[in-house]
């Protein structure tokens, strides 16, 4: 985060047919994106992430190595997104 901008505070919830798989995180009651461990072979063992983008941005979505590192990923992309930073 750029030490010029503004703090936002996210938290995360678990699904409730996979709490340890699915997860989906909210800054206030807005949504910001979701975080899934994957099960097909090509992605075993990754996390795939995904943002919500919302009118002037688009979805993206990727995976990395660890949820932590998933969750990351799309509360950064929402940073910038509400920062102005990203088109």
């Amino acid at each position: 985060m750029l030490p010029d901008s503004e703090p936002h505070a996210y938290y995360w919830i678990s699904s409730y047919f996979s709490p340890d798989h699915d997860f989906v995180g909210y800054e206030g009651e807005r949504m910001i994106g979701r975080v899934t461990l994957e099960g097909r072979l090509e992605t075993e063992g990754a996390w795939r992430w995904s943002n919500v983008g919302g009118p002037e941005f688009d979805v993206e979505q990727g995976y990395a190595a660890s949820k932590e590192l998933a969750v990351t990923a799309v509360e950064n992309r929402d940073q910038e997104m509400m920062d102005g930073r990203f088109r």
